[in-house]
């Protein structure tokens, strides 16, 4: 009876540690998904695309090889998309449908056919997205599981009312009025926002590159809020702020300004040696060298100043050595 226990015992052991083992295997395996109901008129294709976006300056591009993956939609709007090889980082991606006779790649922007919505997700990501049939395709939509996607919404929600507040009617004061104040919701989303793409979903949503330089401050403390930051779309994103820019224009035009100074002592240094050498000459030897720069000839020389061939040539001899040169070309150089 009591061997009986013991192995009893140790059988509860083994079945308990291989649970755990099991629990622990299936927990380090990715199990990211998108699903979700979309409910779509007769106009549109039943497939629903998933597309990679390496840079928030191709949110607005699409092409074939930017699609990774496809689901089918069935007759009640369910579709599924198995996200587990994704990388373990966020990153940005598109969903979007196409009309029926329409390429894969056909983005519409903007109206109420736009046909795409942004999302962030890596290989462990959950998200379920539902639309209503009294809304076109994406307007509307519902997403859960992913609070960094929720912020995706209220973003997009904001650029929607303003959007729905801007008419050609209304006065151009009003319309920059409520594009400013819509960039300034943006940025408070950008500045409060833990995600960091979804942060900087924000930013590029705002067109920051237009008013950046009204902004400096809360630009400059974005940057340091994410330094560490080193994704592909924050290196992105440093290079193509005006800010950045702006300080690497300024360092350039300070290192051509030193080059130009240093080049200028150099030169007085160079033209002060010259002017040294030249005033070691004898005042026989500079009245030859003013000679020698005119181009005249040894015989020349002699005849000027009434003294003897060898003569000239032994001045001639100590002006090239006194003032480094070895050539009469040389000599017709100096200044």
């Amino acid at each position: 009876m009591i061997v009986f226990r013991k192995f009893t015992w140790i059988f509860i052991v083994i079945k308990a540690l291989l649970c755990i083992n099991t629990h622990a295997s299936s927990a380090d395996t990715p199990t990211g998904i998108i699903h979700g109901q979309l409910h779509l008129n007769e106009t549109w294709k039943p497939v629903v695309y998933l597309s990679y976006i390496p840079d928030f300056g191709e949110m607005n591009t699409l092409s074939i090889r930017m699609i990774i993956s496809e689901a089918p939609v069935d007759s009640e709007g369910n579709f599924s998309i198995d996200i587990s090889f994704l990388p373990i980082e966020d990153n940005l991606f598109r969903l979007h449908l196409v009309k029926i006779d329409d390429s894969p790649n056909s983005l519409i922007i903007g109206g109420k056919d736009e046909n795409n919505i942004f999302l962030i997700a890596n290989c462990n990501t959950k998200i379920r997205i539902t639309n209503s049939v009294s809304q076109s395709l994406f307007k509307g939509v519902t997403i859960t599981g992913s609070p960094s996607n929720n912020t995706i919404g209220e973003i997009n929600s904001i650029i929607t009312t303003s959007n729905y507040n801007i008419s050609f009617e209304e006065s151009l004061m009003k319309r920059e009025l409520i594009e400013k104040a819509t960039s300034e919701k943006l940025r408070i989303v950008a500045d409060t926002c833990t995600n960091a793409l979804a942060s900087l979903y924000a930013i590029y949503k705002s067109d920051f590159t237009s008013n950046y330089s009204s902004n400096l401050s809360f630009y400059r403390s974005f940057l340091r809020k994410w330094k560490n930051n080193e994704s592909s779309y924050f290196e992105k994103f440093r290079e193509d702020l005006p800010i950045r820019n702006e300080r690497r224009e300024r360092f350039s035009l300070l290192a051509i300004f030193l080059v130009l100074i240093i080049g200028f002592v150099i030169y007085r240094i160079i033209r002060n040696r010259k002017n040294n050498r030249v005033k070691s000459l004898s005042v026989q030897e500079k009245k030859i060298l003013s000679l020698l720069q005119t181009g005249a000839t040894n015989q020349q020389i002699s005849d000027e100043f009434n003294i003897g061939i060898n003569t000239v040539k032994s001045h001639v001899s100590s002006i090239y050595s006194k003032l480094r040169i070895k050539s009469r070309n040389e000599v017709m150089n100096l200044k």
